[in-house]
């Protein structure tokens, strides 16, 4: 760490915290440098000399040159390699998710420099094939550091012990899951149905947030519902059923019994709608439905992304009204629907929460 002579305000103590936000909005605070102080003042290093108006403006006290230390910006990925490589981070993995666009010898390259950078990081992997079968598996490839692909990712306040090669997991939905366990009232008693749960991402937080809810988590993958029981004793928590299971065969075991819905499988959740309305309470529940859908407006984003929501929108209503020729009428209110993230240029990650009931038949 390098020193450097720069002036300073020199502040009560007791006025040290209100100069230093009056500083920081004018842009003025050098935030590189080391706040110093003594027994009664506080000295704060400034980018440059203050001006008289400013020195009104901020009520200081005393105007100084002082030695300071400075750290040295760190660097980030794109100074390192010459470009920016796209990469995201799962626990003590980071995954390079564009590996196809940079050769073999930029790839160890990168490897390196994330590991050098991210001193938490413990194993760089690219992916070398797609999400692929009912299990929602993909292989991927060890570029750097321990020969592993077993994690542990925290989020949110919860802790997800996984496997790259053997569970389906994306760190990009962190806020959806988030925003989706928020609606859970902590002392409510809801019954959730995770239809597609994995290894616990919406359940575990839920389970978390509301412990007197119970939660109905259900995946086909084997190893998905082995580190979704893992997970809940990672993050204590008692209050899921954990189901290995294809939800075709097991709805009937929950007929009418939940209050909210998850459907996290965006390609195909509206090929289950069929399974979800059966499990929803007849007397009103919530689904959380997701699809991806695309569009291509003229080079105009913020178009696509309104046609592609109106899409999904159609595509749940379409499922709903059909399901009502073999289960019974429904009605729904689409209370929300919004793009969670991202799929492809012009494609996205929808989002719903919806409403719905199923309308009794009058007798005459």
């Amino acid at each position: 760490m390098k020193t450097e002579n720069l002036p300073c305000v020199k502040a009560e103590k007791k006025r040290g915290e209100q100069v230093r936000k009056a500083l920081k909005e004018l842009k003025l605070l050098k935030t590189d440098a080391k706040i110093t102080s003594d027994v009664d003042f506080i000295y704060l290093p400034l980018i440059r000399a203050l001006k008289e108006k400013e020195i009104g403006e901020i009520g200081v006290e005393e105007l100084l040159t002082r030695e300071f230390e400075v750290c040295e910006q760190r660097k980030n990925i794109e100074d390192v390699v010459g470009f920016k490589p796209s990469f995201e981070i799962i626990g003590d993995i980071a995954v390079l998710t564009d590996a196809d666009s940079i050769n073999e010898r930029n790839e160890q390259l990168v490897a390196h420099a994330i590991m050098k950078l991210h001193k938490n990081i413990k194993v760089v992997a690219k992916r070398i094939s797609p999400v692929e079968g009912v299990f929602r598996k993909r292989k991927m490839k060890i570029l750097a550091g321990e020969n592993r692909t077993e994690t542990i990712h925290k989020e949110n306040g919860c802790k997800y012990k996984l496997d790259l090669e053997k569970v389906y997991f994306n760190p990009r939905l962190a806020t959806e899951r988030n925003r989706v366990a928020l609606q859970v009232q902590r002392s409510g008693k809801e019954e959730v149905i995770d239809m597609f749960a994995g290894v616990g991402s919406f359940s575990i937080q839920i389970a978390k947030r509301a412990s007197q809810s119970m939660v109905t988590a259900i995946d086909i993958n084997p190893d998905a519902i082995r580190y979704l029981r893992e997970n809940m004793k990672l993050n204590g928590v008692r209050n899921i059923e954990a189901i290995e299971s294809d939800i075709r065969e097991v709805h009937v075991n929950f007929k009418n019994k939940a209050d909210r819905i998850i459907m996290n499988l965006p390609k195909s959740a509206y090929l289950f709608l069929k399974e979800a309305l059966s499990m929803l309470n007849p007397e009103g529940g919530i689904i959380h439905f997701y699809d991806v859908e695309s569009s291509y407006v003229s080079n105009d984003k913020s178009k696509s992304l309104e046609v592609a929501i109106n899409k999904a929108k159609e595509k749940l209503m379409a499922t709903v009204k059909e399901a009502c020729e073999h289960e019974g009428f429904y009605s729904i209110e689409i209370l929300a629907a919004r793009k969670v993230k991202p799929y492809a240029p012009y494609a996205y990650i929808i989002g719903i929460d919806a409403t719905v009931k199923k309308k009794i038949r009058k007798v005459l």
